[in-house]
């Protein structure tokens, strides 16, 4: 396929959240390979200059926009330089997002906020934000970065599978909304992902983070993200074995609570 794919040639104009490390890094740099013109947004800007800069230069020039979107004001400055910028928006990838592992009575109100203000409240108001760029995009597409735990809660997880849940059901809901406007609505669900969110995510009680040598390269992520622009489908999962046990949390949930609770998920009981 041709690295650009708009009339005349124009490049693809992308807006990508959590674009300093991970999943959102990895993307930027496909894209930009694919000809993508870039407007990245994180919070930490010296990275997204850095990234911006070693990137293969498109016109329009790939922007770096620091922002921390738990904060609405600064969510809605950001989108609208970004589209501002690009002149318009074609794609738009909201991949930022947090972690927070805990069991539920280890839950701390401040910490828990803040996950669902930047994994939740975040999405919806970014959508909300490209919105009107989409409805003049070309070939408008909105992805939504979930997790396979958005599809089945794990073990000391319910704070961020809940967040996840909520992804899935926010592009849910927006194919339905959207879908008379043109704009394709797609969800991925990546697995276990080697980034940096484990290190850094909150875990008052130094639970046991999982074991990555068999996890997915941010790299693998990023392929799915430019497949699902180039062919829309409804939600994603990266692995097959995912989807199945997703289905059986549905049909069979005794079952896929077993398979869960084995040794292998759970950490120790806590003390008492």
């Amino acid at each position: 396929m041709a690295k650009h794919d708009a009339p005349g040639g124009s490049p693809r104009r992308t807006l990508i959240t959590g674009a300093s490390s991970g999943i959102g890094r990895a993307t930027a740099e496909l894209l930009a390979r694919e000809g993508h013109a870039l407007a990245l947004i994180a919070r930490r800007q010296q990275r997204l200059e850095e990234l911006c800069s070693s990137l293969p230069a498109n016109r329009p020039a790939h922007l770096a926009l620091g922002a921390d979107l738990a904060e609405p004001a600064e969510l809605e400055r950001a989108f609208k330089a970004a589209a501002k910028h690009l002149g318009g928006l074609d794609l738009v990838v909201l991949n930022a997002g947090i972690g927070y592992r805990a069991r539920v009575e280890d839950l701390e109100p401040e910490p828990l906020r803040r996950l669902l203000s930047t994994n939740v409240e975040a999405v919806l108001l970014g959508a909300k934000e490209a919105l009107p760029h989409l409805m003049a995009g070309r070939r408008p597409h909105l992805i939504l970065v979930s997790s396979v735990v958005g599809r089945r809660g794990m073990p000391t997880m319910a704070a961020y599978s809940a967040s996840k849940a909520a992804v899935c059901s926010i592009g849910e809901s927006l194919r339905i909304e959207w879908r008379h406007l043109g704009i394709q609505v797609s969800v991925l669900n990546p697995g276990t992902t080697a980034t940096e969110i484990f290190a850094v995510q909150h875990n008052p009680k130094g639970l046991k983070n999982p074991d990555l040598s068999a996890a997915d390269a941010p790299e693998a992520v990023a392929a799915e993200i430019l497949a699902l622009d180039r062919h829309p489908q409804p939600e994603r999962f990266l692995r097959w074995k995912w989807r199945y046990l997703a289905a059986l949390g549905l049909v069979a949930p005794r079952l896929a609570d077993r398979l869960f609770a084995s040794r292998d998920w759970m950490p120790p009981p806590p003390e008492r």
